[in-house]
Parts: structure tokens; sequence; C-alpha cells
């Protein structure tokens, strides 16, 4: 997957000047800024119908068009947001849009894109007080007009403060926030105070921060393939379809025991039933990748659905990690040419298999082993499924790995 210059673009609104329509956007990579894209008035126009900029929702644009063959129709797509809840919406998009996110995508740096033709950091002779002042995440915005008295209000809060604590020779007690502060003239210490919190949310964030010590490096490979079936000779990737599950965690810790690494693939409808489990998996330094929304056949689905399931499960899994997905495997391995069109353009790899140990055929863990043991796999990507017969078999098929000296790796 390349890497490019920008990660996010939120559209902010729809400016309009001497008669040509302008997306204010705001781009989200190393640092956050906002420029000006002159766009057609076709696609302006469906932007207006579509969006309401009402302070409440916010809208991610997607840097990836597809085109509808049936339609000979190029489609664009976003991310509308409010709170938790996140719908995808498409829209029929020109040719000069579609060839516009393209120059935006591939630009390196902002040079790179402010000597886009269509691209503004500003807009020449607008009203600039029409234009919200960019606002930074929990930032206070206060009227000019109130800064004065602010002002003599902090010295006189001030003064106050101290002439209390100097006229107040014996020690006073405040709770704040869960802690008490015990203070003199000389003085301040604070003590902390047991608080009553929920069982379940204490056991769950002590159990993962207390493996952030353990995080391991293991050895990966980069894939560069688009598709991949298998890997250099002398290693082995163990991937794990369909969780996360009530397995995840027993199968990372088998793989932390043996200081191996691990490819997991969720799905993200599991992913937010088990939220913790994807953490685990991160925090002990193995890989994640998509398995799709619902493990829906790919191929029997449209466009729009497909996209669906290949960028719903990616943010689940996001939301979580606060890291990129970008490993893929399609349920079933079942692919086609619209569907890799789909891939491709979100950028995902796609990783199969060329070795199946067929564990939910026989769900019996001396047969995964058997498998294993009896074949020649140095080179190869093996698929597990998260089961209680993978995590019998585990420990024995990683002793034989070991045993014939293969390194097995994360993929990433």
């Amino acid at each position: 997957m390349s890497v490019n210059y920008v990660k996010l673009l939120e559209l902010v609104a729809i400016e309009k000047k001497n008669e040509k329509s302008y997306l204010r956007i705001k781009l989200t990579c190393e640092q956050e800024f906002e420029f000006f894209w002159r766009i057609d008035s076709e696609t302006a126009k469906k932007f207006e119908n579509i969006f309401e900029f009402d302070g409440n929702h916010k809208y991610r644009l997607s840097l990836h068009t597809l085109l509808d063959t049936s339609k000979n129709q190029f489609i664009g797509s976003l991310t509308k947001t409010y709170r938790n809840i996140s719908d995808r919406i498409y829209f029929t998009c020109s040719v000069d849009y579609k060839n516009c996110l393209e120059s935006i995508k591939n630009s390196q740096s902002i040079t790179d894109l402010n000597n886009l033709p269509f691209i503004s950091m500003n807009l020449p002779a607008l009203d600039e007080t029409k234009i919200p002042k960019k606002i930074k995440k929990n930032e206070l915005v206060i009227s000019k007009r109130y800064i004065s008295i602010f002002k003599w209000l902090s010295i006189i809060s001030v003064i106050l403060v101290i002439i209390f604590v100097t006229s107040n020779h014996d020690v006073y007690k405040t709770k704040i926030d869960g802690t008490v502060a015990i203070a003199s003239h000389s003085e301040i210490s604070i003590i902390p105070v047991n608080l009553t919190l929920e069982k379940k949310n204490i056991t769950s964030a002590t159990k993962l921060e207390s493996d952030d010590s353990s995080q391991s490096s293991f050895p990966y490979i980069e894939i560069d393939d688009s598709i991949t079936y298998s890997i250099a000779e002398g290693y082995v990737a163990l991937t794990f379809d369909d969780g996360p599950s009530k397995y995840t965690m027993a199968i990372t810790d088998i793989l932390k025991q043996y200081k191996v690494g691990g490819t997991f693939f969720f799905l993200g409808t599991n992913a937010k039933k088990y939220p913790d489990s994807v953490r685990y998996v991160q925090l002990n330094g193995h890989s994640i990748g998509s398995h799709s929304m619902n493990h829906s056949v790919m191929t029997k689905l449209s466009i729009e659905k497909q996209e669906d399931e290949l960028l719903q499960s990616a943010q689940a899994i996001e939301e979580i990690t606060k890291e990129e997905v970008v490993l893929f495997r399609p349920p079933y391995g079942d692919l086609n040419e619209q569907v890799k069109e789909v891939i491709y353009n979100n950028e995902f790899k796609v990783i199969l298999w060329n070795k199946d140990s067929e564990d939910w055929k026989t769900h019996d863990s001396d047969k995964i082993f058997n498998y294993v043991r009896d074949t020649e796999v140095s080179g190869s990507v093996i698929i597990f499924h998260e089961s209680q017969s993978v995590i019998d078999a585990l420990p024995k098929i990683i002793e034989n790995l070991q045993e014939r000296n293969l390194k097995i790796v994360n993929l990433h």
C-alpha cells in the first residue's frame, strides 16, 4: 500500500464565490489545516442536495471512486458521522471530480497540494468574517468584548486566593476529583482516594494495560504484492480467521509464550462484540487485518455493498486500535475482477493462503497438528480459524515448526 501524504479529508462546508463553487476541506495528517477545492457545478449541486452542515454531523470524504460499468458512471462516497453513528453515503460524480481527487490523494506534501490548479489556501476577496475560525479540539472560543472582563476577574481571583492562603495558618482539606488535597501555607500534597468503580471496567483496563510491558517485536514480512498466497522460504505465517472471539486471548497467549508472530483477520461485527480481544492482540504485537464486516460472499454483492463490507470492518477495527488496517482476507477467499477493483481502489493488501489446516472441517486438534507436521510448509501462509481445537493443537504446531528452523512471522 502506497503511503500518501493525505490521510483524512473532512468536508466542512460548500462555499460560493464569483459564481464558482468550492469545497472547504479540513485535511488531517501529521498536522491539520484547511484548504479550498474548486469543483464543477454538477458535483457541487449534488453535494448541496445531499449534505446539511448543521454543526452536528461530520463528513469524511473517501479518497477513492468506483466505476459502475453498467452505467459508465463514477461513484464517490463519504462517511457521515454523528456521535457513535456512521452512515456510508454514495453519490455519482463527474470525471473532473474523480481526477481532482486522485491528484489530492497522490500529493506528498503541502507544497504539492498547493501547486494543484484547483486548490487554494484562501479565497481571494472572500469575506473572512463569514469563515469560522478553525477551532482546535476542546478549545474555548470567547468573544473579544469579554476578554477584558475575564482579565479583571482573574486578577481579583488571584488576589483573593493569596489573601485566603496567607491568612489561614491551619491545615485544611478539600476533595478534588477523587483526591484529597492537604494544604498549609508552606506545602500542598495530593493523597489518592480509593474510588468505587465498576469491577468490570477495572478488571478489563488492568488486564490489558499490564501487557504493554510485554509487547514484543516479532519478525515480520512486509507484503508488497496486491495479492499474496505465500511468503519467502524459511518463514511461516500463522493466520487466524473469524475472530475476535472467546478464543482470541488464549491464542494470543500461546503465541506470546513461544515468542512467535501471528496475523489475525477480524470480522467487523465481532470486533464490536470483543473490543478487549482486539486490543489484547494489538498490545501483544501481532498483526490485525480485516475479514469483512459480516463474512458475506463478496462476489454476490453490489459494488456499494462490497465497499461497505471492506471499509466498515476496517473502520470498526481502527476505532479500537487507532491504527490503520491495510490487510484484507475475503471470506472463503472469494474474489472476482470487480471485488479486486474495490479492494485495489481502497489500497488494501489481499492475504490469501497456500496451506489450509481444514480445522473448520475436522475440529480435531490431532488432525490439525498432523496436517502441519506432514506438510512442507516453508514459505507458507497457513489458515486457521479461532476455536478450541486450534488452541489445543497450536503449541505442538509451533514447536514442530521451530524444530524445522522455520521463523514464524507477522504479516505487514
